[in-house]
C-alpha cells in the first residue's frame, strides 16, 4: 500500500500524517472569541421542510460524491423537473468539486425555492467542528458578497446526516457567522442579508436547536435568536422523536391528577416493580426532553424510499479507514488495524473459494476488517452503498454478513437480504458525455470473441449470448449480436466478434446497455496497468474507450481473468462460461502479481474494467469476479433483465441495485456443497457464483426507457 501524502486540509488541521508524524500530543486550538461588533443578523429556527419555506436563497451541505438524501434530496426535488433530480445528476457525473465550504449555485424555475446552492463539506467522514466553522464562515461570506439575498434558508449542516451533535454544529455556526460579522477596519454598507432561517424537519431536533443556538449566542449580540421556534409547512415527527415526548409525557403521570392514568398503567405489576418504576419516572422527570434522545428499532424489511447507508472503506497507513452515512447517524472515520498480509491471503481464499471457505470465512471477514461501531449497520436491510479505492475494491464485499454469536441460526448475506452497490473513488472525473437520444432501445452483445486455438473456446459464453439477445429482443430492445472469433464455428445469422467490428457499434451505435461474455486481462505494454476484454486479435481497452460519446447506461460483462496475454502460460480448458472461462487453477505470471494490490489479478480484474468503463461515463458495470458455472451465468443475466425493465415482470419497482439483488438471489444456494454437483465446475463455483458479481453504480437507480428519463449528458 503507498503512503498517502499530507494534504493541505491536514496541516491546517494540525493533523499527524505520514509526512507529518506528531512527537507529542498536539494542544488544542485557542478559543479565539469572535468580536462583538459589526452588523447583526437574525436567526430564527423553523420546524418544517426547507424546500417549503419563502427565502431568497435555499443552501444544503454536500459531501464529495455523496449523492443528495434527506434535506438535499428535498432541494433537490424542488429545483428539478422530471424523475432526475439536478443536484444528483451532478453529483455522479463528478461536476460538484465540494471542497470545504465551496458553494455551488443551481437554477431554479417557479416555485417556493427561487435560487439553490449547495456548500461543500470535503470528504465524508473528515467534518470536525472546526472545519464546520470554516464552512459557515465561507457559506455566509458568499452569502453576504451576492448583494441581493435578504433571507437564506439552511439547515444545520455537520449534523443529522453529519458527525457533529447539535450541540458542536450549532457552536460552529456560531462561531462561522460570527467571525464573518466582525467589523472590519473600513466598514463597507450593511449587508442585505438580515435573517438566516434554519430549518428542521423533525420537531425535538429543532428545540434541540434552538435551545444549543441560544446557549452559544448568549453573549454575541450580533446574533440574535428569535425567541420562539415558528413552524413552517412539512414538518414531521421522528419515531425516535414521539418516543421521547411519549416518554416526558409519561414522567408526568405521577402527579395527583393523573394518579388513576398511572395506576392502570402499573396495575400488573407487583408492588416492588411498582416502586422502581415510580422511583426511575421521578428520574426522568427532572431531565429536559431536549436531552434525551432514544433508538427505535425498524421492522426487517426496510420501506420504500429509505436512505441508504453509504460506506467508506479506503487503505491507509495502518489498516483501512472507515466512514459511514445513513438516515440515522453518521460515524466519524475509523481505522480498522488490519495486517495486510492477512487480508491479502482471505481475499485470495474468498476469491473462487472452496465450500468451506466460502460457508466459514465470510463471518471473518465481516469481524476482521469491519470496525465494531460499524457492524451494526450490516445488520439493517437499508440499500448498502460502498464507496471504494482500487486496492479495497479487491476485497469480496459480497461476503459481507451479520455477525453471529456462537449456536445462532446463520442469516442470508448482506448482499442477498438488501442491494449492495459498490462506487469507485479514483483520481478521475467522469467524462462529460453526449446523453442517448429518444427512441427504441438498443443493445450490444458480444459472446465468446476470443480465439479458440489459444485455447479461448467459450461454448457456454455462446449460449449465454444467445439467450440474452433473445430476451432481450422479446423485451423490445433492438440488438446487435456478435459471436465467436474469425477462426471459430460461426452461428447461423449471427457476425463474428471482431474488435473493430464491436469498437465500431460501440462508438457509433448509441447502445443503451452492453452485454459482453468472454476473458478478461491486463495489459502492460504501455504506460501503466489497463484492463481490457480479450478479443481473438487483441484487448480491447480504456485506449479505445476515450473518444466513447454516447457510453451506455449498464455494461454487463462475464469476464475473468485470463493470464494468457500478462505472461506465457499454457492453454487452459475453458470450462464455464463468460466469467466462468476458467483459467482460474493456472500460474499467475509474476509481472501481474506484482503490479496488482493483493498479488491477485483476478479479484483485481473486475474493479480495474470497472474503472475503465466508468471513467468512460458508464452509469453501471456488472461483472462477475471469478468463474461462474454456465447454467448460473445464464441464470443470472436472465434474472436480471428480467427484474431490470418495468415490463419485465420482476418483483417490485425496477432499479438496477434491485435487478442484481433479483439476480443474485436466483443463483443463491446456501445449502451447496452438501451433495456432488456434475459436470466439470467445483461445488466452490457453485455455491458462492452469486458473490462473484460486483455491481458498480448507484444501487437506487431506475431503469427508465428513452422518452421517460431525462438522462444527464450534455443537454
Amino acid at each position: 500500500m503507498s503512503t498517502p501524502a499530507a494534504g493541505i486540509a491536514d496541516l491546517l488541521e494540525n493533523v499527524p500524517t505520514a509526512a507529518n508524524p506528531a512527537k507529542r500530543p498536539l494542544p488544542p486550538p485557542p478559543e479565539e472569541a469572535p468580536r462583538a461588533d459589526g452588523p447583526s443578523l437574525r436567526i430564527t429556527v423553523m420546524w418544517g421542510d426547507l424546500a417549503e419555506v419563502a427565502a431568497d436563497l435555499h443552501v444544503t451541505g454536500h459531501y464529495q460524491s455523496v449523492v443528495p438524501a434527506d434535506a438535499e434530496l428535498a432541494l433537490d426535488r424542488a429545483i428539478s423537473v422530471g424523475p432526475r433530480g439536478l443536484i444528483t445528476a451532478h453529483t455522479k457525473l463528478g461536476w460538484i468539486d465540494a471542497q470545504l465550504g465551496e458553494v455551488t449555485y443551481f437554477p431554479c424555475g417557479a416555485g417556493t425555492v427561487r435560487s439553490a446552492a449547495v456548500v461543500g463539506m470535503g470528504p465524508m467522514g473528515t467534518l470536525t467542528e472546526r472545519r464546520a466553522g470554516q464552512l459557515y464562515a465561507s457559506l455566509l461570506g458568499e452569502a453576504v458578497a451576492l448583494g441581493h439575498v435578504g433571507t437564506m434558508a439552511t439547515v444545520l449542516i455537520g449534523s443529522g446526516t453529519g458527525n457533529l451533535s447539535v450541540k458542536h454544529a450549532a457552536r460552529a455556526l456560531v462561531r462561522g457567522f460570527a467571525g464573518v460579522l466582525a467589523a472590519p477596519a473600513t466598514s463597507p454598507p450593511p449587508p442585505r442579508l438580515t435573517e438566516v432561517l434554519l430549518v428542521e424537519v423533525d420537531r425535538l431536533r429543532a428545540e434541540q436547536l434552538h435551545l444549543a443556538l441560544t446557549e452559544a449566542t448568549a453573549n454575541l449580540p450580533q446574533l440574535k435568536i428569535t425567541p420562539e421556534l415558528r413552524e413552517g409547512a412539512g414538518g414531521r415527527m421522528s419515531r425516535p422523536s414521539a418516543a421521547v415526548y411519549a416518554l416526558a409525557a409519561l414522567t408526568g403521570l405521577g402527579g395527583p391528577d393523573d394518579e388513576s392514568a398511572l395506576r392502570s398503567v402499573l396495575k400488573d405489576f407487583d408492588d416492588n416493580i411498582q416502586a422502581q418504576i415510580r422511583e426511575q419516572l421521578t428520574d426522568l422527570a427532572t431531565v429536559k426532553r431536549t436531552d434525551l434522545s432514544l433508538t427505535v428499532g425498524r421492522s426487517a424489511e426496510a420501506p420504500d424510499g429509505s436512505v441508504p447507508v453509504r460506506m467508506s472503506v479506503q487503505s491507509g497507513v495502518g489498516g483501512l479507514r472507515w466512514a459511514a452515512l445513513t438516515g440515522r447517524a453518521t460515524i466519524p472515520e475509523r481505522l480498522a488495524p488490519v495486517e495486510m498480509g492477512l487480508l491479502r491471503e482471505l481475499v485470495d481464499r474468498l476469491t473462487e473459494p472452496s465450500v468451506e471457505d466460502a460457508r466459514e470465512l465470510p463471518d471473518l471477514l465481516s469481524r476482521f476488517v469491519v470496525p465494531s461501531e460499524f457492524q451494526r449497520l450490516i445488520t439493517d436491510d437499508a440499500t448498502v452503498l460502498l464507496e471504494l479505492d482500487r486496492d479495497t475494491a479487491s476485497v469480496p464485499w459480497e461476503f459481507l454478513t451479520e455477525i453471529r454469536q456462537a449456536g445462532a441460526e446463520r442469516r442470508d448475506p448482506l448482499a442477498i437480504r438488501t442491494q449492495l452497490s459498490r462506487q469507485l473513488r479514483t483520481p478521475y472525473s467522469r467524462v462529460m458525455t453526449e446523453g442517448l437520444s429518444d427512441g427504441p432501445l438498443r443493445a450490444l452483445v458480444i459472446g465468446d470473441p476470443g480465439d479458440p486455438e489459444k485455447g479461448f473456446k467459450l461454448p457456454g459464453a455462446r449460449e449465454e449470448a444467445l439467450g440474452v439477445a433473445a430476451q432481450l429482443r422479446e423485451l423490445g430492445v433492438n440488438v446487435t449480436l456478435f459471436i465467436g472469433a474469425t477462426n471459430a464455428s460461426r452461428e447461423q445469422g449471427v457476425d463474428l466478434a471482431r474488435r473493430l467490428d464491436v469498437l465500431r457499434v460501440l462508438l457509433c451505435g448509441g447502445n443503451h446497455i452492453v452485454h459482453y461474455c468472454g476473458h478478461g486481462d491486463f495489459d502492460f505494454s504501455g504506460t501503466g496497468r489497463r484492463a481490457g476484454w480479450v478479443f481473438a486479435d487483441g484487448l480491447l481497452t480504456s485506449q479505445e474507450l476515450t473518444m466513447l460519446e454516447q457510453p451506455p447506461l449498464i455494461v454487463m460483462a462475464n469476464a475473468c481473468y485470463s493470464a494468457r496475454l500478462g505472461g506465457p502460460t499454457g492453454p487452459g480448458t475453458g470450462t464455464g462460461t463468460g466469467a466462468g472461462a476458467g483459467t482460474g487453477a493456472q500460474p499467475v505470471p509474476a509481472a501481474v502479481a506484482d503490479r496488482t494490490p493483493w498479488g491477485n489479478p483476478q479479484a483485481a480484474l473486475v474493479p480495474s474494467l470497472a474503472d475503465e468503463f466508468l471513467r468512460a461515463g458508464v452509469g453501471h458495470y456488472i461483472g462477475a469476479a471469478w468463474r461462474i458455472p454456465d447454467d448460473q451465468g445464464v441464470t443470472f443475466a436472465r434474472q436480471f433483465y428480467k427484474n431490470l425493465f418495468p415490463d419485465g415482470t420482476g418483483d417490485g419497482p425496477p432499479t438496477v441495485g434491485g435487478a442484481v439483488r433479483a439476480a443474485r438471489k436466483a443463483i443463491y444456494r446456501p445449502d451447496a456443497g452438501h451433495e456432488q454437483d456434475p459436470g466439470t465446475v467445483t461445488n466452490g463455483q457453485r455455491q458462492s457464483a452469486w458473490a462473484a458479481y460486483q455491481h458498480y453504480g448507484d444501487a437506487a437507480e431506475p431503469f427508465a426507457p428513452p422518452g421517460t428519463s431525462d438522462r444527464p449528458g450534455g443537454s
